[in-house]
């Protein structure tokens, strides 16, 4: 059975509809997060994704428990729910009249997995590969570290490690491959495209972003 990983989807469930039909069929397929968030559509995806495939959690997964509960009951703001950037307010407007989904997603988000290792592979939502050894304890910059944005907390002996990391959460032209790293994310949430990558042949199928998504 073939594995592919999905990069971030940003509530876009027209687009990630187009990926699923290119995808082979009866593949195990892994998302690394951002399901929600800037697209029209964030209820339908977090409902698909976490329902029929396994995921990720990512940064506005994380944005979404600690906020969402508060601007649609209490009415209080934040930076996630009034900032574009973030794209709270689209994913608030898709569990308008929806309680109970919205309730039923909340409790899934703090159990999904930080990372996978999977067949030499390792899977994390941020740039986890210079936290591989502090993966329990650094749990946080597994879902936020960019691969641009050195720590020095980093491991020093990180360009050497064997494991492939696979990452989503910041967004590059096409798929972006080093030497035991590859970023997936192309951009999905800024009207680009959607990619998945295929575990050991490292195949990559994108589709365009599909506009009902986002207008």
């Amino acid at each position: 059975m073939e594995t592919w990983i999905v990069g971030d989807v940003h509530g876009a469930i027209f687009t990630l509809e187009k990926l699923l039909k290119k995808l082979p069929r009866n593949a195990r397929i892994i998302f690394l997060g951002d399901l929600v968030d800037r697209g029209n559509f964030s209820k339908d995806v977090f409902e698909l994704v976490t329902s029929e495939y396994e995921t990720l959690m990512g940064n506005h997964e994380y944005l979404m428990f600690n906020y969402i509960q508060d601007a649609l009951i209490h009415g209080k703001s934040s930076m996630w729910s009034t900032n574009p950037a973030y794209g709270g307010a689209k994913t608030i407007h898709s569990y308008r009249d929806d309680l109970d989904t919205l309730f039923r997603h909340i409790e899934l988000i703090p159990k999904l997995p930080k990372y996978l290792e999977i067949e030499g592979y390792f899977l994390t939502h941020g740039f986890g590969l210079p936290y591989y050894h502090q993966k329990e304890t650094k749990t946080r910059q597994l879902y936020v570290n960019r691969l641009e944005e050195p720590y020095p907390d980093w491991e020093e002996e990180w360009q050497s490690y064997k494991v492939i990391n696979i990452f989503g959460h910041t967004a590059y032209e096409e798929p972006l491959f080093g030497k035991n790293y590859i970023g997936i994310d192309t951009g999905c949430g800024h009207g680009m495209q959607l990619s998945a990558v295929a575990l050991h042949s490292h195949k990559i199928i994108s589709v365009d972003v599909d506009e009902r998504d986002f207008a």
